[in-house]
């Protein structure tokens, strides 16, 4: 088997173990607080990663504005992106999770056309048009207006939508960062920095509601979450970006969602509507027009493929 193609399998088992965040996550967030999910999620991973980051310590960034793009990717990526989606994905389901991931591209292309001044093309703006179109009919249910917000599955992916778009800005601000730095040094470095948040939210919480039964849920979904999706899958992700161009990666961005959605009505035996299965659709329907305009640079992955 070639380098690449068995670099192009690494990608795509990588995000297959993220598509099983989504159930494992719903797992644990039946009986602890998505802070004190994300405490254990990241004091695992922390755990493990620690040693390797100690040892390649000297790379780290040093110049003050390098490091302030790191505390700031900190924030945006694994603090304030991981509170929205989990807080989110404690409302709603993991199919509706499993189908906004795929809208991260948009917003990411979206964010670079503000921010970065990047140009827009006219199918991505078919694209983005297509794919907002997607979002709006998951996060609502349907064509009708919304509501209100006030709780439930509509919050809850509306939380996760707002997730997406501190992803996005994470990626557009890691850029230049791991353009000079290893990127899964970076990587161990945020995480174990998010615990400055996650340590003191994730016991507030537990305060406030009572110490809550340590279920095989939580077990599986801390153990899950930690060692596979943030360490096994972040290294592979960095594994195959540097053996394969990431032009050839863009199917990879549909394996999420897809295998997502069917952990989801397998394992969680949840009953997508129709509303939501035609949304995700144009989801992907837009990520495959704006991903087939963009040049190969500008579809690089940055830190990260998707929330997990």
């Amino acid at each position: 088997m070639s380098g690449r193609r068995r670099a192009l399998l690494i990608l795509a088992g990588a995000n297959c173990l993220w598509a099983g965040s989504y159930v494992t996550g719903k797992a644990a967030l039946a009986t602890w607080p998505f802070a004190s999910v994300n405490m254990l999620r990241f004091t695992i991973a922390a755990a493990v990663l620690f040693p390797y980051l100690w040892r390649q310590r000297r790379f780290l960034p040093r110049g003050r504005g390098d490091q302030l793009r790191l505390a700031a990717m900190c924030g945006l990526g694994f603090i304030g992106n991981k509170a929205f989606e989990y807080w989110g994905l404690s409302l709603s389901n993991a199919t509706d999770m499993a189908l906004l991931i795929a809208a991260e591209a948009l917003v990411t292309v979206l964010l670079s056309i503000l921010f970065l001044g990047e140009r827009i093309r006219r199918w991505e703006t078919a694209g983005l048009l297509v794919g907002g179109l997607g979002v709006y009919l998951v996060v609502v249910g349907g064509l009708r207006l919304p509501s209100g917000f006030g709780g439930g599955q509509a919050l809850g992916n509306l939380l996760i939508l707002l997730s997406l778009v501190l992803e996005a800005a994470f990626t557009v601000v890691g850029k230049t960062v791991v353009s000079r730095y290893p990127p899964f040094l970076v990587t161990a470095a945020i995480v174990t920095g998010s615990l400055v948040a996650w340590w003191p939210a994730g016991l507030a919480a537990l305060a406030v509601r009572g110490w809550p039964p340590l279920t095989w849920g939580v077990v599986v979904g801390g153990l899950y979450l930690g060692l596979v999706t943030t360490v096994i899958g972040y290294w592979a992700w960095f594994y195959g970006l540097q053996r394969v161009m990431p032009g050839a990666m863009a199917p990879l961005l549909f394996i999420q969602p897809l295998v997502g959605t069917a952990l989801a009505v397998l394992i969680r035996s949840e009953r997508p509507g129709l509303a939501t299965l035609v949304g995700g659709g144009l989801v992907l329907a837009g990520v495959s027009l704006v991903v087939s305009q963009r040049h190969p640079a500008e579809t690089a992955p940055v830190a990260g493929a998707g929330s997990a």
